[in-house]
């Protein structure tokens, strides 16, 4: 009996480790689109894990004052930050580590966010949970919907 029950038990935390179940075997339908090029965004991606949904918009080269996120295909790091054509605002970038996986999800794990330009504060270092986002498209907007797990 004792043995049966030290089993599930450890099933039952090896079943519970945190993670999203991750189907590798299935190719995820919008890694290339979204490793070959820079977004617009409605917010910094991983800044606040409360945020529970972002907008991508392709970026095409202007004038332009906003947030930008981009994904590293050779490293598999993300950025997502506050730019101005001006170069004089307060400015925050988020990096930090991402994963693609099933069809349709994106995993970010954020590092570090970054405060520069007229910012008096610190720079973090963030070592906190994965956040996980499903992810969908209406015409040219891609749309990273959070997951609660």
């Amino acid at each position: 009996f004792s043995n049966l029950t030290l089993l599930i038990f450890t099933i039952f935390i090896f079943s519970c480790n945190g993670k999203a179940q991750r189907n590798k075997n299935v190719k995820n339908i919008y890694k290339n689109e979204l490793e070959s090029g820079i977004w617009e965004t409605n917010g910094i991606l991983g800044l606040n894990e409360n945020t529970e949904k972002f907008t991508l918009t392709k970026f095409r080269e202007r004038k332009f004052a906003g947030n930008l996120t981009s994904f590293s295909n050779k490293t598999n790091n993300f950025s997502s930050g506050y730019t101005a054509w001006c170069g004089n605002d307060n400015f925050t970038t988020v990096t930090g580590k991402y994963e693609f996986f099933d069809k349709d999800k994106l995993g970010i794990s954020v590092d570090s966010v970054t405060y520069s330009g007229e910012w008096k504060k610190p720079n973090e270092i963030r070592r906190k949970k994965e956040l996980v986002f499903l992810i969908s498209k209406n015409e040219d907007k891609i749309i990273f919907t959070k997951q609660n797990e």
